[in-house]
């Protein structure tokens, strides 16, 4: 005999929706408004919640198990394939926009933690960026072809709060990457084989992110001896950055003696009449600049 399960009392009704798998309390949660607001109320924990835009719209919820949970969407209706067939739920009027609200307002999630961009077609951008709102990290692939992959970052960068993930190198022109640099991040992480990123000292003089990566990244013993000068003179009362990873191309090795010229050092440490210390390390073809990390 069916059971009506929105008369049940409240601690029946509550262990109901406990019972339920995510997928089953995400259909329910589209019946109506009231079905919305129990199944928010239920606190269903889940880690984090995706989104990925290519040839299809995916919504990726990770719940505390293993197993990542697939939807595409469109406007109108949202997909889901499971072991026995796919299901199709549809709520009309719908747009990209409101899915991923509801997916955020039943789950008590603030943002969504990844937004990942493919190739797309360049118009679909302004789809996305009404769509997301914010998120934890942007990551454009490199399945975006040139124009894409430009134009993502220059639409979308702003609504990352703390990292951002470029797999193309899109700047052309010298000053161009400082716009990335710039940004007020925890993390960023460039990474192109086939098109190194040409640093400068302008580039780190601006770097406002706390922990960069480069991967490949074409910089200059000359230029880095140019900033490890400056940095000891003190001209960066406050200095945002932590970590500087910089690999350069295979088969390159820093030139020690170039990078050090006119600086005092021991042992691959600076330290400066303030107290700050920056700590440099190389292991092959890699760089790296710690600032004032403290070990115990």
């Amino acid at each position: 005999m069916p059971i009506r399960i929105l008369s049940l009392p409240s601690a029946d009704l509550q262990y109901t929706l406990n019972c339920m798998d995510i997928c089953d309390l995400i259909a329910f949660s589209l019946c109506s408004n009231r079905t919305k607001h129990l199944v928010k109320s239920s606190k269903r924990k889940i880690e984090y919640i995706d989104t990925e835009f290519g040839s299809h719209s995916s919504i990726i919820i990770k719940p505390p198990t293993d197993e990542f949970i697939f939807f595409e969407f469109d406007d109108s209706w949202i997909e889901l394939a499971r072991r026995n067939g796919v299901e199709v739920f549809r709520k009309p009027k719908f747009t990209h926009r409101d899915w991923v609200d509801h997916f955020l307002n039943i789950f008590n999630e603030s943002m969504i933690n990844e937004l990942s961009i493919e190739d797309v077609d360049v118009s679909y951008l302004d789809t996305v960026k009404e769509t997301i709102s914010k998120c934890n990290r942007l990551e454009i692939t490199n399945d975006c072809s040139h124009d894409v992959a430009k134009i993502a970052f220059s639409k979308l960068s702003p609504i990352a709060v703390d990292t951002v993930a470029l797999q193309k190198n899109i700047f052309d022109n010298e000053s161009d990457i400082s716009k990335l640099l710039s940004l007020n991040l925890e993390s960023a992480y460039l990474d192109d084989h086939r098109k190194p990123f040409e640093i400068k000292l302008e580039d780190l003089l601006v770097l406002n992110i706390t922990e960069l990566m480069i991967e490949i990244a074409n910089i200059s013993e000359q230029e880095l001896n140019r900033f490890l000068k400056l940095w000891m003179k003190g001209n960066h009362g406050f200095y945002r950055p932590k970590v500087i990873m910089l690999f350069l191309e295979d088969g390159r090795e820093i030139n020690h003696d170039k990078v050090f010229e006119g600086i005092n050092h021991e042992a691959f440490r600076l330290n400066r009449t303030d107290g700050k210390e920056l700590i440099i390390s190389t292991h092959g073809n890699v760089f790296i600049l710690r600032f004032d990390i403290k070990y115990e």
